[in-house]
Order: structure tokens, then sequence, then C-alpha cells
């Protein structure tokens, strides 16, 4: 696998020299800090402060027996990160602390040595969205075809080279095997670097089967391969010695716990980002591997979710019509328009674009509108025309006047944007009496607003619905609700424009005034009495993840969410999982 290292920064993208156009999200991003060696400014014969020697002389779980110019290497690679860099390697401890302990934890489920903790920081700087120039992606850096052996899907909707969890996996399988074909860690991280094929041609080639001999040839590794071992020893010494050289300590705390919700095909990503009080920046930091604000429309997909925000994912999934997309784009098409014309012009491939508007004609008319989904490293510019959208028509500058469908539009969602009732849309277009979805395409006439006294219950109904952060359930009182939330009844009821409280209904949406802090601090109470409830269960030969969620009986994807695991995680004799008491 030809490697390439990448950067620290994730959202300044520089300019690909390459020949084949990247996408948006796959700019190259490359640090400087992590490139060709010999070509940066590197201050070198500065003599060793006391602490660097201490540092050097720390023992690590890897042996490296180095020659005189490996270790002078050392040397210059520690220099260079513990001071001149400095800040860039506070920069990655500081991005890396989520993903440690599950980096760790991947690492000791096979087998293997805990140092290799440290190969992403000279990999990507732990950076999920990195790209070289070759190509190679995500904090491990896979080469998409390496990456697809190693089980992650790389197609126009996703690139889980960029999920941390999955790469971390497959980096852990491949570096088993590498370890296990040359029998050598110094041949195997070499490898790792320059593909286990060149290694292995240069060790036909020469003969040799220790890679500081095999280094020593010119032809045969490049130098980025060369230096590549004494970096990560470098890096290696740093992490282990941060308190002496002076660095912050590593917050091992500092990831939130995140559970995995399944979506089904064509989830507008953003409204639920949106559902659960996120922007679609920070939604995106935790599934980075999302190309798009839309899942994929082909599957079902797995998203993360902090374990805070799961009850508003689920509600949001059990009626996305509750909310406007803002993942899609709409485009209308123009006379003579096909699907063919329509994926040029967008950039979006006709079978996509077929897949996400399953319900529209082979024959596009003029003005029709076609869904597309949106980039994911849009910087939140669909949610951002949302909201100015909906602020134009709460200034009542939006005339009445024509309006055509979108798929996913309702009556009722028309109703609360326009600031209409849902009776007067109905009358002004032939509507039958209770009907609710509207077909894309179709020409409405939105009606004039009814003059309001005051702040009518029905007008804060509707915009308690478009910030509602809680769903009734069956059994659900005022008084419990109030209890839960810790938000006084009457305040709940004013918020609402609900008149009464047996007008409460299940399924009812209702929007909690500061989303209940109270309410916050006791679902982390009770979120550390079921942490509480957790003990650790030791594998036995022949089980599998299947076979041991229908022993405790619990739901398979229970268990891996409870242990950061997914369908493709192995496990081995001796391995420890939480379950539930």
């Amino acid at each position: 696998m030809k490697k390439f290292l990448v950067a620290l920064a994730v959202c300044t993208l520089f300019a690909s020299g390459c020949a084949k156009k990247k996408e948006n999200s796959e700019a190259v991003n490359l640090d400087p800090e992590l490139q060709n060696f010999e070509k940066l400014d590197i201050k070198r014969g500065r003599p060793l402060t006391e602490r660097e020697k201490k540092v050097l002389a720390t023992q690590t779980e890897l042996k490296f027996d180095l020659g005189d110019q490996q270790n002078e290497e050392v040397q210059l690679f520690l220099q260079y990160f513990a001071e001149d860099k400095r800040a860039t390697m506070e920069a990655w401890l500081q991005r890396a602390a989520p993903y440690l302990p599950y980096v760790r934890a991947a690492l000791a489920s096979r087998g293997l040595p805990a140092d290799l903790i440290v190969l992403p920081f000279i990999e990507s700087g732990y950076n999920n969205l990195a790209y070289s120039p070759a190509g190679a992606g995500g904090m491990w850096q896979f080469m998409p075809a390496t990456g697809q052996r190693f089980n992650l899907t790389v197609d126009w909707w996703v690139d889980e080279r960029r999920n941390p969890y999955l790469a971390t996996m497959a980096a852990a399988d491949y570096l088993t095997e590498l370890n296990a074909m040359f029998g050598d860690w110094h041949l195997a991280l070499a490898a790792y670097n320059a593909g286990e094929n060149k290694v292995s041609r240069a060790m036909a080639a020469t003969g040799c089967t220790n890679f500081f001999d095999l280094a020593k040839d010119p032809r045969q590794l490049k130098e980025e391969t060369k230096h590549y071992i004494p970096k990560f020893l470098a890096v290696l010494k740093i992490f282990r010695n941060l308190d002496t050289l002076g660095f912050a300590p590593v917050k091992w705390d500092a990831g939130q716990t995140m559970e995995e919700v399944a979506v089904a095909p064509g989830t507008d990503l953003a409204a639920m980002a949106q559902a659960c009080n996120m922007n679609w920046d920070e939604f995106h930091a935790h599934n980075a591997a999302l190309r798009r604000q839309v899942s994929p429309a082909d599957r079902e997909y797995v998203v993360y979710v902090p374990k805070t925000k799961v009850e508003l994912a689920q509600a949001y999934l059990k009626d996305p019509d509750s909310r406007p997309k803002i993942g899609y784009k709409t485009v209308l098409a123009d006379n003579g328009d096909t699907w063919w014309k329509l994926s040029r012009r967008t950039g979006i491939p006709i079978n996509v674009l077929r897949q996400v508007n399953g319900a529209l004609p082979e024959d596009l008319g003029a003005g029709q509108a076609v869904l597309v989904p949106g980039d994911s490293l849009a910087a939140d510019s669909a949610l951002a025309q949302a909201r100015a959208e909906e602020r134009h028509v709460a200034a009542d500058s939006c005339p009445p006047g024509a309006y055509r469908a979108r798929k996913g539009d309702t009556v009722a969602s028309l109703a609360k944007r326009f600031g209409v009732s849902e009776h007067g849309l109905r009358q002004a277009n032939s509507l039958r009496p209770g009907a609710n979805r509207l077909e894309a395409g179709l020409a409405l006439q939105i009606p004039p607003k009814t003059p309001a006294a005051g702040r009518p219950a029905e007008t804060v109904r509707a915009v308690a619905q478009q910030h509602a952060n809680y769903i009734v359930k069956k059994g659900d009182t005022i008084e419990g609700i109030s209890k839960h939330t810790g938000v006084n009844a009457k305040t709940l009821l004013a918020a609402n424009g609900i008149r009464s409280a047996k007008d409460l209904e299940a399924g009812m949406k209702l929007s909690i005034p500061d989303n209940g802090a109270p309410a916050q601090e006791k679902s982390r109470r009770e979120a550390e009495k079921v942490h509480a409830s957790f003990q650790h269960y030791k594998v036995e030969s022949g089980e599998t993840l299947y076979s041991i969620a229908r022993k405790f009986k619990v739901d398979p994807n229970q268990l891996m969410a409870w242990n950061n695991m997914n369908k493709t995680s192995q496990l081995k004799p001796g391995d420890k999982i939480k379950v539930q008491r």
C-alpha cells in the first residue's frame, strides 16, 4: 500500500496537483510536519537537553535495535516534534484524545503492542478527514483498495476510511497480517508505509531480512520509508513522556459516549442533526465517514449519536416529515431536461438521482422539482439557508401566491412554514379533508395569512413544534413531564400553546424551555446508574457477538453499541466484553 503522510488542518484545503479530479471532501490537506523530512527546516546538531536525554533513554514495548544513523534521526525527530513543532504536537494530542481509549482497546483485542497507538500521529496527526496526494485517506491512511480489502466501504455516499472506529479495527487486522507475514515489527511497519509487496520485492532483490540493512540500499526503499521507524520511535517516546517534556497529560475521558443508530435509506441527516439540537459540523464530526448530508439511498446505514441525543434522534426517525428537508437541495428541471442532462449539470450520478427521486417519472417536465443530496462538507450551508427562509417567512416578507410542493412536504409542514391554517390551505387548493401528504411538483396556492390578535395558541403550538425536544409518551402527564424536566407545569402549557393538561396526547411534540437542565442532570445520573449495571464477560472458544447476545437475551446491536463494536468485529477466547447484569 503506497502511503503518504497527511495533515493537521481539517478545514484548510489546499489545491491538489493530482491528475485525478477529487471532490471537495477529498481535497489533499497534507501538513508540512508530515511531508518529506529532508525538505523541512530542521535544526541539526543542537545539543540535547537533560530532559531530552532522559526521554530518549526510556524503554518502549517495541524493541528497536537501531544503528548510529537511526539513533541520530530519532533525536532529530524528537527535538522537531517536542520543540520546533510543539504547537502542532499539542494540537494532535488534543484531537486524538477522544479516540485514544478506543484505539488502545482495539489493539489489545488483537494482542498487538500498545505502542502502535502512536501510528496515526505520524500517518495523519489523528485526522479523520485527512487525504494524501496518492489518495490515502482517514486517520490510518488506507488506500481505497486496501480499505475495501479490510471491509471498509468507499463509494459515492461514504468513505469508511474516515470512520475512526471501523478504520481502527481494519488497521488492527492489517497490522496483525503484516506482523504474521514478516515476523518482525521493523519490516511490518515499513510495509504499512510502503506496502507489503514493495518490501517483499526489496527483500527478494537484496537477500536482506533486516530492515536497517534493507534501508542502506538507496534503490530499494524511498526516503520516506527509511525515516518511518525513527519518526515513529521519536513520537512514541514523546507520547510516553508527556509530563517530562512539559506537555499536558492525555485526557482519556475526553470523548463522549456514542451510540449507533440505524437509519433508513435516504434519511435527511442534516434534519436529524437539527432535531438533536446539533449543527451539521457537530454531527459530522461524529460521522466523518459521511460524504453527503443524506444517508445512502440504497441501503440502511448506521450513524453515531451522543448517548444524550439518542432519544431525540429516534423521535425524528419515527416522523421524519415533521421537519423540512435541509440535507437535500432542490433543482428545477429545465425544458427538455433528461436525467442524463440533469446528472451532468449537478454532478450527481444518474443512479443516485433516480434512487432519491424514485416517485418521479422517466420523462421530466419543465419546472419538475428534483432532490439532490447535499455534500457533507457544505459547512452547514443548507441549514443556514433553511433558517434564513424561516426568518424571511417570520418577517411576513413571503407573499401569498404559488408554491410547488417538494418531496416530503405535507399540508401540516407548509401550514407551519407559511403561517396559515391547515384548513385554509386545503380549502384554497381543493384538497380533500384530512389530506396531509403532498405529491412532489404539485402547484399550490398559499392563502393570505389571517391576522391574529396577540399570539394565539395555534401559533404558539406551531412554533413549539418547530423546536420540539420531547415526544409525549402514552401515560405521560403534564405533572410527570414537569417533574422529569424540572420545568413548571404552567410554563410547559404556556410554552406549547396548550390550554389544559387534558389536551395532552401521546405523540404530541413539546418544546421544553432551556431543554430542561435539571432533566439533563437526571439523565446523567441515570446514565451512571446504567453504567454501574454492566459486568465484564470473558469470551469462550467458538462464541460470537450474536451467540453471546442470545445467551444474555439482548439485541446484538445493543451489545455492539455497549462495546464500540460493529458487525465485522471479531472476538477471540479470553476477550472481555461488557454485558448488563
